[in-house]
């Protein structure tokens, strides 16, 4: 017998910390902006920036529903909170969701994230003139045949190019940033698959100065792709770099092998050792640095190398000496060429001897009168050439910066370039598992322009948030814990918002009335609502 079901009609909606998220945008005054950019032009109940609202929530909601599902993730969301009227998941279709990255296009991707960020940093008053450039580039799944890839429309072509995800079979488009030191992005530079850093670093760096009114000078920390002839004799104008420098500069090779008198700096894990340089015809300082904890570690594994290494050319050793040649002048050439491959070896000792052989093929000694050939062997020894490995381990734990500003100092050319990191980390999350919508499934090149606009702005959103929860911690000296349950001022965003996972709304069925009332919210634990305050107001509303 079948058991009969029982249907409840109370039920829930998931909050969770999308919430949050929502008062970051708010704050931001995203929707606003894009609404007075992007008017409604047709009838229906979301503008552009209530789907705005929406593909960022998406997108920062961590749960790996992709863009196509874009409907089914507001079936269990608390939507009326979120976005303050009276609309359903059903509201957000294909077709509502495509005519915002429509209008995007239209509208200019590059042009309207500018427009946006500009008015935040009026806002939040934080710093623009210490910056990290970087590219990256994103696979994009399906063919794309020319006719798609080119139109009149489109600024950029999908495209195969370097893979930096290591997909060599798949067609990609590129993103270039700008951000500033917590990793707000400043400036974002839409590219086709194939677009080479040494030429869009510095085509990039020139628009953002070309947009943005510095009335401070401007430092530019970028990787060593920078650093080129063409790159750095562009630069002028109240515009300093600072970039590593890459082994292709001759210097530079020249300054990690040497002998070098370095410099305590106040770090004590750094010292330094500083000159000048003149490449590309720029004046310009070279610091090289050494980290006595780099040199450690990799002290251990040139001792492994080492090691390896004195194994392979003994046994290399035994095979060359068992070689025969037709002549002696043949043996030397060869045994000049084998201790190349070897270039911290030299030979100890080396000469070529002569035996008789059979001409047939038969083992032993030639017998009487028998007919024999002359074959030459090389008997060598070979030996550690010290200076080799001098020049290896003076490199050890050295790194060379480089600046245009020659009054900078060392420590303050380490402190920067160390932060080079925050735009590697925007990229990382713009790639992350759980951040799904970065799988681009788009066959029209224009809206996948607007989607890469679209994943800039929730960098914006997601950095912007994380720097106001570590401002507020240091401001009332407060932690948080961490994921192993120890204090922390400086969490990451993301980790934060797991401290909302189960907070829904609850409503309650009343078989009374056969009406179904909102009963309150479920699963807001006391670590939630310290979260909640350190936002504010404009959070606490969400979690009314």
């Amino acid at each position: 017998m079948v058991s009969e079901r029982v249907i409840l009609k109370s039920y829930s909606k998931k909050l969770e910390h999308l919430g949050v998220i929502a008062a970051i945008i708010e704050e931001m005054g995203i929707v606003a902006m894009i609404n007075e950019r992007l008017p409604k032009l047709r009838h229906h109940k979301l503008t552009h920036g209530d789907v705005v609202l929406a593909i960022i929530l998406n997108g920062l909601g961590f749960t790996q529903r992709r863009l196509y599902l874009f409907p089914a993730y507001f079936e269990n969301k608390a939507v009326q909170r979120l976005f303050g009227k009276d609309i359903t998941a059903e509201d957000f279709t294909d077709d509502v969701i495509g005519r915002t990255l429509d209008a995007i296009k239209v509208y200019g991707p590059e042009k309207l994230f500018q427009e946006i960020i500009s008015q935040v940093f009026l806002k939040t008053k934080l710093g623009y003139h210490l910056v990290h450039l970087d590219t990256t580039n994103f696979s994009v799944h399906g063919a794309y045949d020319i006719d798609d890839r080119i139109s009149e429309e489109a600024t950029i072509t999908i495209e195969k190019g370097y893979p930096k995800d290591g997909r060599w079979e798949l067609n990609r488009f590129g993103l270039g940033l700008i951000v500033n030191q917590i990793g707000v992005p400043l400036f974002m530079q839409l590219l086709s698959g194939h677009e080479n850093d040494k030429v869009v670093l510095p085509a990039m760096l020139t628009r953002f100065r070309s947009q943005v009114d510095f009335s401070e000078p401007l430092y530019c920390i970028a990787d060593s792709a920078f650093y080129t002839e063409e790159t750095i004799t562009k630069v002028s104008g109240g515009v300093f770099y600072i970039t590593l420098v890459p082994g292709t500069v001759g210097e530079q090779q020249e300054l990690l092998k040497r002998e070098l008198p370095f410099t305590p700096l106040s770090d004590p894990r750094y010292s330094y050792y500083e000159t000048e340089s003149r490449y590309g015809g720029v004046p310009q300082k070279m610091v090289v640095f050494l980290s006595e904890e780099s040199r450690k570690k990799e002290k251990m594994t040139l001792e492994k190398r080492c090691l390896k290494e004195e194994e392979k050319i003994a046994k290399a050793l035994v095979h060359l000496k068992n070689r025969e040649f037709a002549c002696e002048k043949d043996a030397l050439s060869e045994a000049h060429r084998w201790i190349r491959a070897y270039p911290h070896y030299e030979f100890k000792s080396l000469e070529v001897v002569s035996r008789q052989k059979r001409k047939s093929s038969a083992r032993g000694r030639p017998k009487k009168d028998e007919e024999t050939e002359t074959v030459y062997f090389i008997l060598a020894t070979v030996t550690l050439q010290e200076s080799a490995w001098t020049a290896e381990h003076n490199a050890l734990g050295r790194f060379v910066l480089v600046t245009n500003d020659l009054t900078l100092s060392a420590d303050a050319l380490l402190a920067h370039y160390k932060n080079q990191n925050v735009v590697e980390r925007g990229f990382r999350f713009l790639k992350d598992n759980s951040f799904a919508i970065s799988d681009v499934f788009l066959k029209n090149v224009g809206r996948i322009e607007a989607l890469g606009m679209m994943m800039v702005l929730m960098l914006a959103v997601y950095s912007l948030g994380e720097h106001k929860l570590r401002a507020r911690l240091a401001e009332l000296n407060a932690t948080v814990p961490n994921q192993l349950g120890k204090p922390t001022s400086k969490p990451t965003l993301k980790w934060v918002m797991t401290f909302f996972d189960g907070v829904a709304e609850f409503y309650r069925h009343d078989p009374a009335t056969d009406s179904v009332h909102l009963e309150g919210l479920l699963n807001m634990t006391e670590r939630c609502w310290d979260i909640v305050e350190l936002f504010g107001p404009r959070c606490e509303k969400y979690y009314a």
